[in-house]
């Protein structure tokens, strides 16, 4: 009874290691402490005693803190410690050689857990080598600046489980001497299972700690592998010195960080609101929700890098700057939340066709992009979304809904080939117009889908039908507002050789409001009358209770049998030479009077675009034109401008005389031009000085233009 007064006492600074497994062992201060035949003064000396117990699977439980130089384990030992709250520290190392710098050894197939408490150190590592099996739960392992936390194996697998920092390396130590494996390296496999969560360092080392035989070490240190198959970490992965064929592959988990670089073959990532990086195998990513939250311009990187089936990118409510095509090959669904997509780089005239759009969508995938705004930065992109359908390739399907397209160099929409759908879009400010239906050469010979149920077009040249293979294209306009021309492409080359437009190209328009004649498109059970200058189409259901003029006759349609009150029909205004220029245009009588004097003309079937832009070729073309036509005197010394362009002699005589410049060995001429610009160069044809530039004016357009020639 006086020994065990004595031994609690000393309990109070010290360590108490209780076995559960056949017998109780304490230990305190330092010294040794007996109960049977058994005693301890270390965790280490109850280790090593509970190894002796058969490996039975023992606990061990601190009642304190403790320091001191670490332990071992070898043979198969399998026990746990539980830390019981406390802390562990390591003040120094052991090994069988000596002159090892490992706080924890964990040898020859020892399967140890770890629970319940903190692992410090400032020196020295934990090893798990030969098929060791750690598992750590509810752990916090502290390093200092010279610890790191070690798991090596020899061709064998370490699975790790709980909260802790690990560092995979690769090692050829086995058994109690240095060989070189038969297969000239060591395979190091650390997989963290299921249950793993907290942060972990992962890192590929390459080095050894054996003796150079001779033997190549570049041949062998290659090909460690660090395998993450679930978590929730926070996560730092290096890949060491980065010698070739390093092999961190990360197949489940939830991430802090991009681990993108490090997907296992058959895994995808996705990104969850919280902002973690999340990576699912097939079957997790199968069965779950799958949505890529966009939060910068590096996510949506990553979201097309690695987009997979079945992914929604969710972007922000917010503007997002890009400098490159969003190319999507996959199945995806995009909710932009109001989100703006403003394209800052000009890529509208890069070689690869498909590097110069905001969206360019092909591969057959089916595609849905709702509540977005694409800015395309006054021509820095070709179209604002492009859908292809190559040769051979399944139908490209595209769905897009509350969609605004603005302020491309070409297109707001083109559906080449494909299937496109869509809703309450908006188009404005593209150069060449807003929608463009094509079945352009070398696609496919499925023919183009096109259904339009809702928007406003904004352009002078609204929606154009072209076709260069003959495929037929099956267009259906529900309803909708066109500022501009519909109908069939006007280009010399909007149709193949032999193609015939009427018998390869079926519109259908039930409803809407047009600025251009379209009544041979209109459907069966459709009518058009002209209200205030523009051409109405209305369905029965849209029309119902309603009586219109007719486009024709100009008398009342009735509905019915009733009596209803006699409507004169206004007297018709003289039209002038375009459809889309009434007298209630500001520009009217300014546009008239440029097209009668040979300085201006349409832009093809009785259309003016007075709200269209104005580009560098047209500018010159409208100068040179008022000045008679002048004869340069050489060609134009500039490489985008060919002898057979219709701007060709203009562009020549308008750098002849002093009136416009390139860009260096290129002139740009579909390249939009500001009033200040155009500005500026109507003063120097006019042989005075133009003001001082100043930037920032808005784009020129043609009606503008003819106000401003006709006040001279």
């Amino acid at each position: 009874m006086k020994g065990f007064k004595k031994l609690t006492a000393g309990l109070m600074g010290a360590v108490m290691a209780l076995g559960v497994c056949g017998f109780t062992a304490l230990a305190g201060d330092g010294n040794v402490a007996k109960i049977g035949d058994i005693g301890y003064g270390t965790l280490a000396a109850a280790i090593e005693d509970a190894k002796k117990d058969g490996n039975k699977g023992c606990t061990i439980v601190l009642l304190d803190d403790v320091t001191e130089n670490g332990f071992k384990a070898e043979d198969g030992n399998k026990f746990t410690i539980d830390f019981n709250g406390f802390t562990y520290t390591i003040d120094g190392t052991v090994g069988s050689t000596g002159t090892e710098t490992n706080g924890m050894q964990l040898l020859r197939g020892s399967d140890i857990t770890l629970e319940n408490g903190t692992i410090k150190s400032d020196k020295a590592k934990i090893l798990i080598q030969k098929y060791g099996t750690l598992k750590i739960d509810d752990m916090e392992l502290i390093g200092g600046q010279n610890c790191k936390y070690v798991i090596s194996n020899n061709n064998g697998t370490t699975t790790i489980t709980g909260d802790t920092n690990i560092t995979a390396r690769e090692d050829w130590y086995a058994f109690d001497v240095y060989y070189w494996p038969s297969n000239g390296y060591s395979d190091v496999e650390v997989i963290f299972d299921d249950e793993m969560t907290g942060t972990v360092e992962g890192k590929v080392e390459y080095e050894s700690d054996g003796t150079d035989d001779g033997t190549d070490n570049e041949n062998w240190l290659k090909k460690a592998k660090l395998t993450i198959k679930s978590g929730n970490f926070d996560i730092v992965i290096e890949d060491g010195t980065g010698k070739d064929n390093a092999s961190i592959e990360i197949v489940n988990g939830s991430f802090t960080s991009d681990v993108s670089a490090y997907l296992a073959e058959e895994s995808n990532l996705v990104k969850d609101e919280d902002g973690n990086f999340v990576v699912m195998d097939e079957t997790e990513f199968e069965e779950s929700a799958k949505e890529f939250y966009i939060s910068d311009e590096d996510d949506l990187k990553l979201a097309i890098d690695k987009q997979a089936d079945g992914v929604t990118w969710v972007f922000k409510d917010k503007t997002y700057e890009l400098k490159s095509t969003i190319k999507i090959t996959t199945n995806v669904t995009i909710e932009g939340n109001g989100a703006v997509l403003n394209f800052t780089e000009k890529i509208a005239d890069l070689d690869d066709k498909s590097e110069r759009c905001g969206f360019n969508i092909d591969n057959g995938a089916k595609v849905e992009i709702n509540d977005l705004t694409i800015e395309g930065g006054n021509g820095n992109i070709r179209h604002g979304v492009n859908v292809y359908t190559g040769a051979g390739q399944e139908t490209t399907e595209v769905e897009l809904n509350n969609v605004t397209m603005k302020d491309g160099k070409g297109y707001g929409l083109v559906n080449n080939a494909s299937k496109v759908t869509v809703t309450d879009i908006e188009t404005s400010g593209n150069g060449w117009g807003g929608i463009n239906v094509d079945n352009a050469a070398g696609t496919s010979e499925s023919g183009a889908k096109f259904v339009m149920n809702s928007g406003v077009i904004n352009e002078s040249y609204s929606v154009a039908f072209e076709n260069k293979t003959g495929a037929e294209i099956d267009a259906e306009i529900k309803d909708g507002t066109f500022k501009g021309y519909v109908g069939y492409g006007v280009n010399e080359d909007s149709f193949g050789v032999g193609v015939v437009p009427e018998n390869t190209v079926d519109i259908n328009i039930t409803s809407g409001t047009f600025a251009t004649d379209v009544e041979k498109f209109i459907a069966e059970n459709s009518h058009i009358v002209k209200i205030d200058g523009e051409y109405v189409v209305m369905d029965d259901e849209r029309d119902s209770g309603r009586h219109s003029y007719s486009l024709k006759e100009g008398k009342t349609e009735r509905d019915d049998e009733e009596e209803e009150p006699v409507v004169t029909p206004e007297p018709e205004e003289e039209e002038g030479p375009f459809s889309d220029v009434g007298k209630d245009n500001p520009n009217y009588d300014a546009i008239v009077e440029v097209y009668e004097k040979g300085w201006m003309a349409g832009i093809g079937d009785g259309v003016f675009a007075p709200n269209g832009t104005l580009t560098r070729g047209m500018a010159v073309t409208i100068l040179w034109n008022r000045a008679g036509q002048p004869e340069p005197a050489s060609v134009a010394p500039f490489l985008d401008v060919t002898s057979d362009a219709w701007y060709a002699k203009a562009v020549a005589w308008a750098y002849e005389n002093g009136i416009t410049s390139g860009y260096g060995d290129t002139y740009g001429p579909d390249d939009f031009l500001t009033t200040e610009q155009f500005t500026r160069m109507n003063d120097i044809a006019n042989g005075r000085t133009p003001e001082v530039y100043v930037g920032g004016a808005p784009n020129a357009t043609r009606g503008w233009v003819a106000g401003l020639l006709v006040m001279e």
